[in-house]
């Protein structure tokens, strides 16, 4: 079995400066898989009048060498739409659905491979909120400390853990650990470059 675990997180100075497009996140491996760079838009030459590009995944700062990037369709809509998620060539790799923004309550994420098969996402469990109640002491103790420190980044956040699996109690490719804020995905089952749109798609709603 194949595990990448990463975060996706804001760049640093250094990062913007050396950047050739307009970074946004930079996706950062914990274990296994690359540096990830994310800008807005479409890589140079890939925007289109039939979609909106949303952001482009890199593999360097100067964006030349594409990993994937993120258009919405003609006609998707800004709430509880989709996304497609391209290849480098274009080529396309799957569809995100993004929850409505009515759904305060575990809402539903939603990645469409090809052939149609569907992996849903719903934020939080209970057991997650379970164990939250029972570690909110040291969770409480950890981000004063953090925040006394000025690091800027806080120890944990609160515990929205998702999984994303085709249904109940089958095994779940990607998911979503809140409280560390970290993605882990099984890249024998799912293309890592869907696993990372997903986790940008995700961060950039404000999860956790």
């Amino acid at each position: 079995m194949s595990v990448v675990s990463f975060q996706v997180r804001p760049p640093s100075e250094q990062e913007r400066r050396q950047a050739g497009f307009k970074l946004q996140k930079v996706i950062r491996p914990r274990r296994g898989g690359e540096t990830v760079y994310v800008g807005h838009g479409a890589p140079a030459g890939r925007s289109g009048a039939d979609a909106k590009p949303r952001f482009a995944m890199y593999r360097d700062l100067a964006g030349r060498e594409t990993l994937g990037f993120v258009v919405r369709p003609a006609g998707g809509q800004s709430s509880g739409g989709r996304l497609s998620v391209l290849g480098p060539g274009g080529e396309e790799l799957g569809e995100l659905g993004t929850p409505a923004k009515r759904a305060r309550w575990r809402p539903r994420w939603e990645i469409r491979l090809p052939g149609g098969r569907v992996l849903a996402g719903y934020g939080g469990t209970l057991t997650s909120w379970a164990v939250f109640v029972l570690l909110s002491p040291l969770w409480l103790v950890l981000n004063l400390f953090w925040a006394v420190g000025g690091t800027g980044d806080s120890a944990w956040s609160l515990p929205v853990r998702t999984a994303w699996r085709q249904g109940v109690g089958s095994p779940a490719p990607l998911k979503y650990y809140g409280m560390s804020e970290r993605y882990k995905v099984r890249t024998d089952r799912l293309d890592v470059r869907l696993a990372y749109a997903q986790a940008v798609v995700h961060r950039s709603h404000g999860t956790a």
